[in-house]
């Protein structure tokens, strides 16, 4: 009897401590990932950045009017952003889908 009141208790306190769900459609944290750019498509609005070793996996990123792009030191659009390049990307979850907040475009290295 004790055990089962020691258990009732645990799930007491961990039920508790668990967060809210956030409603849908609502941003999650935000994240971020980086590798090199497999697939721009404009009309989808999407970019496709391989990722891990050998690049892998990859990650669909949506972009919108509220995504920032940043090549080098200037502001970008989504014409600056070529299969091949290398990014950073912030984004966050919403309803399922990964947005791109931000976009920086690492510039290559020149060659000699």
């Amino acid at each position: 009897m004790l055990r089962d009141l020691v258990i009732a208790t645990m799930l007491g306190a961990l039920a508790s401590s668990a967060a809210p769900a956030e409603p849908s459609g609502s941003p999650g944290p935000p994240k971020a990932v980086e590798g090199m750019v497999k697939r721009v498509d404009h009309v989808e609005g999407t970019v496709k950045v391989s990722t891990g070793r050998l690049g892998l996996f990859g990650h669909t990123l949506e972009i919108t009017g509220d995504t920032e792009i940043q090549v080098g030191t200037r502001r970008g659009g989504v014409g600056d952003i070529r299969e091949g390049a290398t990014v950073k990307a912030a984004y966050e979850t919403q309803d399922g889908k990964d947005i791109a907040t931000r976009i920086e475009v690492i510039p290559s290295a020149p060659t000699k």
